[in-house]
C-alpha cells in the first residue's frame, strides 16, 4: 500500500446551540472549509479524487449528500465525486480514514476527508422523530441481541465498570475548559481556524440582517468545581454525567 500523508487542514470555530453559526446552511459551512482547504493545501480542485464527509444528521439540509452539495455550492468541479457516511459521532473521522484509504489503496491520488454538523438547525433526533410517522430506526429483531441503550446510560455504565466518580468527571471537565481557555490565549488555534462571516440572528432565530465575524470558539464556560458540582445528573440523581461534562450541542465544520 502506498504512504498516505495529510497536507493540510482547517476548521470553522465551534459554534454554540443558537450561537454565532447558527444562521448557516450547513452546506455553505462545510462548502467554505473545503475551499479554504485546497486554498491552503495549492491543490487544483480538478486533481481532487474524491470527497468524502461525515454527518450524522441527514434530514433536511443536511440530507440529499450535503458532502456534495456543499461542493458544488462552493462552485467546485461537478467531476469530483462526493460521498457522506454517518458512523455516528464518529463520522467525520471515519471520513479522513476512508479517504486515506482511497489514496492509500491507489484509487485516488488526492482525496479529501470533511465533515459538517449544526446541532442548532438539526438537533438530534431530527431524523427519527416519531411525529414524521415513518417508524423507528431498531427493529424489533435487534432486541433478541442487544439492549438499546443511550449514549448516556452507556457512558453511567462506563463510569461504574471503570470506578470513575462525579467528583473525577467534574474535574476533567473543568480541567478541558480551563486547557482549551488557555490554548486560545496563547494562540494555538489561530493557525488551524477559519473566520466564517455569519448573518446574526433575532431572539426567535431569524436573520436581522447584520452580520458578524466567527473566529472562536464559543463553547468554553467559565466556571468552577463549586458550580459543576451543583449541576443535576443526567440519567438519575446519583448520575455521574451533567450538562457540564457531557459534549455540547454544536455547529462547525472542518476539512
Amino acid at each position: 500500500m502506498r504512504e498516505t500523508v495529510i497536507v493540510e487542514a482547517v476548521r470553522t470555530a465551534v459554534g454554540r446551540r443558537g450561537g454565532g453559526l447558527a444562521g448557516v446552511h450547513p452546506a455553505e459551512l462545510l462548502g467554505r472549509a473545503q475551499l479554504e482547504l485546497l486554498r491552503r493545501a495549492g491543490v487544483e480542485p480538478d486533481a481532487v479524487g474524491q470527497v468524502v464527509g461525515g454527518c450524522v444528521t441527514q434530514v433536511g439540509e443536511q440530507s440529499f449528500n450535503v458532502t456534495r452539495t456543499a461542493w458544488l455550492a462552493a462552485g467546485l468541479p461537478t467531476r469530483v465525486a462526493a460521498t457522506t457516511v454517518d458512523t455516528q459521532c464518529g463520522s467525520s473521522q471515519q471520513a479522513a480514514g476512508l479517504a486515506a484509504a482511497l489514496v492509500a489503496s491507489g484509487v485516488v491520488d488526492i482525496a479529501v476527508g470533511c465533515g459538517v454538523e449544526v446541532m442548532s438547525r438539526l438537533p438530534i433526533g431530527a431524523n427519527f422523530r416519531k411525529e414524521l410517522g415513518y417508524g423507528r430506526p431498531i427493529p424489533k429483531s435487534y432486541f433478541e441481541h442487544h439492549a438499546f441503550t443511550s449514549q448516556f446510560e452507556a457512558a453511567e455504565r462506563i463510569a461504574a465498570t471503570w470506578g470513575v466518580s462525579r467528583e473525577e468527571a467534574d474535574q476533567l471537565a473543568l480541567t478541558s475548559h480551563r486547557r482549551a481557555a488557555r490554548a486560545w490565549a496563547e494562540g494555538r488555534f489561530d493557525a488551524q481556524v477559519l473566520a466564517v462571516e455569519a448573518p446574526e440572528l433575532d431572539s426567535e432565530g431569524r436573520p436581522n440582517g447584520g452580520v458578524r465575524t466567527i473566529a472562536r470558539d464559543e463553547g468554553m464556560r467559565e466556571t468552577n468545581a463549586g458550580a459543576l458540582a451543583q449541576l443535576k445528573a443526567v440519567m438519575q440523581p446519583d448520575g455521574i454525567h451533567t450538562a457540564g461534562s457531557s459534549s455540547q450541542i454544536s455547529d462547525g465544520a472542518c476539512a
